[in-house]
């Protein structure tokens, strides 16, 4: 393909009428347009102009389809593919671009270029050379950091995933265990799926009917997914609701969510935190006069789940609230310092 495609024209056709026919093919859709109808919406030009038109568009690289309807004998053209000077970007690929973005801006994992893999390879049969140069560029402008590599195993177990929920039904399904060497048989109802940007990773947030128990099982970790035909019925739809909202890092409990409030005792790190508030559940913060320290507050339903995020910002943090938390964090710290400093720390 030329680096710069130029436009072709004849005789008869110029390069307005030429972009004009294109356009007005394009916009037919699936449905198509005859030559009679393009003559009219370009002025009524002759057929023998529109024909020549056609055949300049497919002689610089554009794909025009030609049907005929169950019961008509005239032709009708469609669009599958521009010419190689088309600079327009087809509503697939401003749909892909948009989801390419939902992804990125969304995503907790390192996978997001293949993502856009994905997504190109969907509409590559329609893309145009503006399209293609957008997602090459797309591709050279962004990087990817801070995440993590969490392939997902299960893409295909997503149709009877959903159909689960949908139901709802029981779910059967061979899950790998953090700590257990082989997979084990578990059945749950499914709730909801979550992307979590804490942790990285995407996780199925069940309803465990032996345990009693919200649980949180990470996508990767699942095998053979299976639907049964018992109804999938939650024991504690309250405990789910809360375990859906009050989550972080993938961490949940079956207990009432408690307050967190932090003050965060770094110019850079509250000025940072006001141009980009974490997605923490009933996050609030409140920044001092001098703009030097940040009063955050949010709510969490698991110690562990709130402690991630708190002991990123090292010596600039301390925990207020509540008193248990404030103990748990200033314990950790400590056994943090005793192992640069030695075991006589002082409390």
């Amino acid at each position: 393909m030329p680096r710069n495609p130029t436009i072709q024209t004849g005789r008869l056709v110029d390069k307005d009428r030429l972009r004009e026919a294109l356009r007005q093919i394009r916009e037919s859709g699936s449905r198509g347009i005859t030559r009679r109808e393009l003559c009219e919406r370009l002025g009524g030009v002759s057929l023998r102009l529109v024909e020549r038109a056609i055949s300049l568009l497919e002689a610089q690289g554009a794909r025009i389809e030609r049907t005929r309807s169950e019961h008509s004998t005239v032709l009708r053209y469609s669009l599958s593919q521009g010419p190689t000077w088309d600079e327009h970007l087809t509503p697939e690929t401003g749909l892909a671009l948009r989801l390419a973005g939902l992804a990125l801006t969304q995503s907790g994992t390192a996978l997001w270029g293949e993502k856009l893999e994905v997504l190109e390879a969907l509409i590559a049969d329609t893309m145009s050379a503006k399209d293609l140069r957008v997602f090459e560029q797309l591709r050279q402008a962004i990087l990817v950091s801070g995440g993590v590599i969490d392939p997902v195993e299960c893409l295909d177990g997503l149709e009877p995933l959903l159909r689960a929920m949908a139901g709802p039904y029981e779910l059967e399904v061979e899950y790998q265990a953090r700590r257990a060497n082989l997979p084990a048989p578990l059945r749950v109802v499914p709730y909801r799926l979550v992307h979590d940007l804490f942790s990285g990773g995407v996780f199925l947030l069940a309803w465990d009917p032996a345990a009693r128990l919200p649980k949180h099982l990470r996508l990767s970790r699942m095998h053979h997914l299976k639907v049964t035909r018992r109804p999938g019925l939650i024991g504690d739809p309250q405990a789910m609701a809360d375990a859906a909202h009050y989550q972080i890092g993938g961490w949940i409990s079956k207990e009432p969510p408690f307050q967190v409030v932090a003050r965060i005792e770094s110019a850079d790190w509250a000025r940072t935190l006001e141009e980009a508030p974490p997605l923490l559940p009933d996050y609030q913060a409140e920044a001092s006069a001098d703009r030097n320290t940040l009063l955050v507050r949010f709510k969490a339903n698991h110690e562990h789940g709130a402690t991630r995020w708190l002991l990123q910002f090292g010596n600039k943090i301390e925990v207020l609230e509540p008193p248990w938390l404030r103990a748990a964090v200033g314990g950790q710290l400590r056994e943090a310092a005793a192992r640069y400093f030695g075991a006589g720390m002082p409390n």
